[in-house]
């Protein structure tokens, strides 16, 4: 709550510039930030380093804001204390949890090492962010999105992995031949994760570092990309089950190869 101890916030009215820019963002319309709601998931991130270049929060969340240091305002930025109602209507959620920041969004380039995913064409964001959050979990280097994906840095693929996308090494919108040659000319291969006719997982031992490929959730991996993969992997599965949800296949795959050198740890 609000005390003497307190910095003045700013409290931007509801149809002023400050909350419209707030909706612009939340919509993806200024490509070079992204707007992550939520509560427990801002506040980890700040935690964890991440710069906020403005704060979104209703009084009941100064509580925590305040317990970690954050209400003395952000770089560029300002903490703007909000209503709910008026926090519900230009938040990117249709529930939004009483905390909003807006940040910058990194720029990578993906370089050559242990394991790195490629995403091609998925169009889910929720799927581009769980396959981010597995491929932080077991370890990967990086993941890098294909034009037409989602974009890695939507609220939607924000929240799906749980933050990582600003954590890890993510290079969206990136081509697949130049990122495919770094990796071969690094000494590594790049293999593609295939419904049936490939090399079983179980038998799978690629070279270093490994780019991954996987396709999007109705088409699979496009015929142009697939040629130019070394060899393809697949997981072996039940005669009664058509096939894997992408997520599920990117992570089987990251799990059975986790515990490998030069991987992201964060």
């Amino acid at each position: 709550m609000l005390n003497d101890r307190t910095p003045e916030l700013a409290r931007p009215g509801r149809h002023g510039p400050v909350l419209a820019r707030l909706r612009r963002i939340a919509r993806g319309d200024e490509p070079e930030l992204a707007a992550v709601d939520g509560a427990r998931l801002v506040l980890d991130l700040l935690d964890r380093g991440v710069e906020a270049e403005a704060l979104f929060v209703t009084e009941e969340h100064l509580g925590p804001l305040a317990d970690r240091g954050w209400l003395a305002g952000v770089r560029r930025g300002r903490v703007n204390l909000v209503e709910e109602a008026i926090l519900a209507r230009v938040a990117p959620t249709t529930t939004p949890q009483g905390l909003v920041a807006v940040v910058r969004i990194p720029r990578h380039r993906l370089e050559p090492a242990g394991v790195a995913v490629y995403l091609d064409r998925v169009q889910d964001p929720g799927n581009v962010g769980a396959v981010i959050r597995s491929a932080a979990a077991f370890g990967a280097a990086g993941v890098a999105t294909s034009p037409g994906s989602a974009s890695p840095f939507s609220w939607r693929s924000l929240r799906a992995s749980a933050g990582h996308a600003l954590l890890m090494p993510v290079e969206a919108e990136a081509a697949f031949a130049p990122l495919a040659e770094r990796f071969r000319a690094a000494g590594g291969e790049v293999v593609a994760a295939t419904g049936q006719g490939g090399e079983p997982l179980g038998r799978f031992r690629p070279r270093r570092p490994l780019l991954l490929v996987v396709g999007n959730e109705g088409q699979g991996i496009a015929v142009e990309i697939l040629a130019h993969c070394d060899r393809n992997v697949t997981i072996p599965i039940a005669a009664a089950v058509e096939s894997l949800n992408v997520t599920v296949a990117a992570s089987v795959i990251l799990a059975s190869l986790a515990g490998g050198t030069d991987s992201y740890t964060g």
